[in-house]
């Protein structure tokens, strides 16, 4: 969950790995993108109906939201022992509720950062899999601008700043 400049990366490597993958996301600008990107299916998550597809059957949803969101509406989407690894940065407390993880002994975990051992083991497999970012190159004296995109949700993915432009 997630489409942005970690969550469309997740898709991509996901998909190289082998995995089926469901995309939740609350834009439907972002349905085509995550079908485009190697996406099984997407679910509308702003959709109740929608939402109800995927109820207790996933053993794995990787949140990569950093907006406030309801964390135990995707906890509902994982089965019996079911794990959620958020690695979005919220900035305020996401609360979840016992009951979302209890009764199903599902696991609520995070994550930042491997090492450098795990960040090559990643590099190699992007590279045997030709897995990019999708990004947007930009010169320094745009980057006003970039941000205010950015706090709009218009980027995708990732923008990437031309260390040239630095010299103008």
């Amino acid at each position: 969950m997630g489409i942005g400049g970690l969550g469309h990366m997740a898709v991509k490597l996901a998909k190289a790995m082998g995995a089926d993958v469901i995309v939740f996301t609350t834009s439907a600008s972002k349905v085509e993108d995550a079908k485009r990107l190697g996406a099984d299916d997407v679910v509308l998550s702003k959709d109740k109906n929608e939402m109800q597809r995927y109820a207790g059957r996933l053993h794995f949803v990787l949140d990569a939201v950093s907006a406030q969101h309801d964390v135990n509406a995707y906890l509902s989407q994982l089965r019996v022992d079911g794990t959620l690894v958020l690695v979005g940065a919220p900035e305020h407390p996401l609360p979840v509720a016992a009951f979302s993880l209890i009764p199903y002994r599902r696991t609520f975990a995070g994550s930042m950062i491997g090492g450098i051992a795990e960040t090559q083991e990643m590099l190699d497999f992007c590279g045997k899999h030709n897995i990019v970012s999708d990004i947007e190159m930009i010169n320094i004296q745009q980057i006003n601008d970039a941000y205010e995109r950015l706090l709009k949700g218009e980027v995708r993915y990732r923008f990437v700043i031309d260390m040239a432009s630095l010299k103008k």
